[in-house]
Parts: structure tokens; sequence; C-alpha cells
């Protein structure tokens, strides 16, 4: 796994000081921002440190970079931004927010411990025309369109907290076992070994299930379509038994079955029995609830995706490569709050160490950076008026 150098992240995890600024946070930031190759504009006059500025800013607001030029006085105007953004390369992009999520979630993993690993799908809605009708996906309608950019994403807990392993652009003509098996590679190459990988029910195909094999038993819930299974999920017993995906079919496989009945008394207005099956491959010896408790693990990512798409910037742009660096920005600024809200600001105690309550996401964390590049950048306090107000003849009705 390659070496990333990130001097003032080493220095404020391994001596930091009492208090940690709002310009400190901002320069970690960029540090990792700036890692991100970008051949920029030669001759500009400018550099890619005040490039990442505006991206940056624009991240922490969840605005656009139009915005943010458009609104500070000292900054790039937003065309020199964007042809900057334009001389991102994809590939080598992608890879270099990969091993910058790598480097900086290696800094708390414990290497020697295995772990379990979760999987999943990211949609972000499409308005507009792509350059290429291949490059976005279907989705259920959403936000006033069924076009999106999707993603795959890996996902490890740490510390009660879900770091970012790896993320993958889904691309028109992919299959999810092709998104899941470019995933998977990248997780490999942690120094760690992977126990058991959860996912939802998008797993629950004969080509997927084989690509997860591969690399460790998984977990998932499965779907209820088929008349065999509906017939082991209709009972009032918990219990554990086997079912077969893909009959007669070139992925066919038999999986060990679990399936959990649970009485939900009155709970959020639900109550009677509910009945889920997991497909739980390496669990065989493990009971119903067992299984459903191990998969439970996985809703905690959920609340990690939350995080990650508030410090997504918004952009017009058809550019799918922009596209994926503005998600790539998002989980780096992410998996950055996460390390250091454990390493730095979590104060020790018998059996682990005690999250701090207020240095949130939005509030604290971004909203800090933000503070400190509306100074840097100018943000403009005073707009210019027409000087006249209402025209002659309004009733203002005020009075």
């Amino acid at each position: 796994m390659p070496v990333v150098n990130l001097p003032k992240l080493k220095r404020i995890l391994t001596d930091p000081d009492e208090f940690i600024t709002n310009g400190q946070l901002k320069s970690l930031a960029l540090e990792v921002l700036e890692l991100v190759p970008m051949d920029g504009i030669e001759g500009s006059g400018l550099d890619s440190e005040e490039i990442m500025e505006v991206v940056l800013r624009a991240a922490v607001d969840t605005t656009s970079v139009n915005s943010v030029t458009r609104n500070t006085e000292d900054s790039p105007n937003r065309k020199t931004v964007m042809d900057w953004l334009h001389t991102l390369e994809k590939e080598t992009m992608l890879d270099a927010v990969n091993d910058i999520l790598a480097m900086v979630a290696l800094t708390v993993l414990d290497r020697d411990r295995s772990r379990t690993v979760c999987l999943d799908f990211i949609d972000n809605p499409f308005h507009g025309h792509p350059d290429d009708e291949d490059e976005f996906r279907r989705m259920k309608a959403r936000d006033g369109t069924t076009k999106c950019h999707r993603y795959c994403t890996a996902f490890v807990l740490a510390q009660g907290k879900p770091l970012t392993l790896a993320v993958e652009p889904v691309d028109g003509d992919d299959s999810k076992a092709d998104a899941v098996e470019r995933v998977l590679a990248r997780v490999e190459l942690y120094p760690f070994e992977i126990d058991r990988i959860l996912m939802d029910r998008a797993a629950f195909a004969g080509e997927l299930i084989g690509v997860l094999r591969e690399t460790a038993p998984p977990v998932f819930p499965v779907k209820t379509g088929k008349d065999s299974l509906r017939e082991k999920l209709s009972v009032n017993a918990s219990h554990m038994t086997e079912e077969t995906i893909c009959e007669g079919k070139e992925h066919e496989q038999t999986y060990p079955l679990a399936v959990n009945v649970t009485y939900q008394n009155g709970d959020r207005g639900k109550s009677g029995v509910k009945t889920t099956g997991y497909a739980a491959y390496g669990l065989e010896d493990r009971t119903p609830r067992q299984v459903a408790r191990i998969y439970d693990n996985r809703s905690r990512i959920e609340k990690s995706y939350e995080k990650f798409r508030e410090a997504r910037a918004l952009t017009t742009t058809p550019s799918t490569t922009i596209r994926l660096f503005y998600v790539g920005v998002g989980f780096l600024l992410e998996q950055l709050w996460l390390v250091l809200q454990w390493a730095v600001l979590a104060r020790p105690r018998r059996g682990g160490r005690a999250l701090p309550v207020g240095f949130t996401f939005s509030d604290a964390f971004l909203h800090g950076i933000e503070q400190v590049l509306d100074e840097e950048l100018g943000w403009k306090k005073k707009h210019r008026t027409n000087g006249e107000g209402l025209p002659a003849g309004y009733e203002h009705g005020l009075g």
C-alpha cells in the first residue's frame, strides 16, 4: 500500500497541543486534498492550493464553486477553477483518493486483527444531460429525476465509527458484481484479514455472491420472491436451514439460511411477528438471533452516508470525473474528522475513550473550516444596493 506523506496530520496525532484550532482543521483538510494530483493550467499564475481552497469552501457548506467565487473577493473566478478541475485525470484521481482514505484510516486501525467489512451502493441524483448516456444509472424517482451517478463503497467499523476503506464509481455498463470486485480488490490491499462481508439485499444475486465469497463469507438479507423460500420464512419460530439460488443456472449455489423470528410488541407502532431471512455464509454454527445481531452492525454505516453528504460540493457539470472528485472530497473530510475525533479529542477512560459530544461533523468541524476560509478568501460582507429602493408609487404598507 502506497505511503502518503501527511506531516501536519502526523504531528497532531502524535503530539497534539492543548487545543486544536479552526485554522489547524483547515490546514489539515487542505493537506489531505492537495495530495490529489491535478495538472492545472500552465501560465495561469495559480497553484493547486488556491483551487483546492475554493473546492473545500464549497464542500464544507454543500454549495457550488460558482457560489463561492461569486461571493468572495480574493478567490479565482469560476471559469479558472473549473478549467483546473477539468484537468483531473479520472483513474489517477480515484487511485489517489483511495490511497489517502487508506492511510488516514490506518492511523487508527489495528492492523493485526481481522475485520468485518460492509459494502453498499450510493446513488447521487443527476439532473441535466450527461456527455455520454452510459455515464449514469437509473434509480427509483427521487428529487425529480430517475438518473443518478452510482458509487460502490466499503466501510469498516472501528472504535464504534465507520471508516471508509474504498470507493469506486459504477459506470453505466457495469454490473454490481463488477463494481464490488473492484472495491474488494482495493480492500484486500489493507494489512488486516477480512473475516466476513455485510451487504444489503443487493447481494442476493448468484454472480455477486460468487464475487463476495472469493474474499470472505458474506451475510445479507434474502429476497423473498421464490416459493420455496417464502415457505421457509412462513414460520413462527427461528431456525437454521438451507436454500438454493439460481437453481439450474450458471451461478447455482446452496447457502445457509438463518430464519430469524421476532415479535414486535408495539415497537414504533408495529406489532405482530416479523420474520427475516439471512444468507449466513460462515455462520452455520450460530443461532438466527446471533446472525441478526451480527448483521445489525451494518446499520451504523447509514449514519456515515449522512455525514458524507454534509461535505459534498454541488455542481451542474456533466463531468463524471469532477462529480466523482467531489464525492471523494466528502469521504476524505469525513475520514479526517473521524480520526481527529477519536485520536485527538476523545478523552481516555477505562475500557476505551469517550468521544467528544461537541466536536460534531457539521457544526464544529465543517463550520470551523468555513469560518477560516471566509476570512482568507474574503467572503463579501456588504453588497451594493440600487440606491433607490421600491419604485415610486408602491404601497409598502409599513406605516
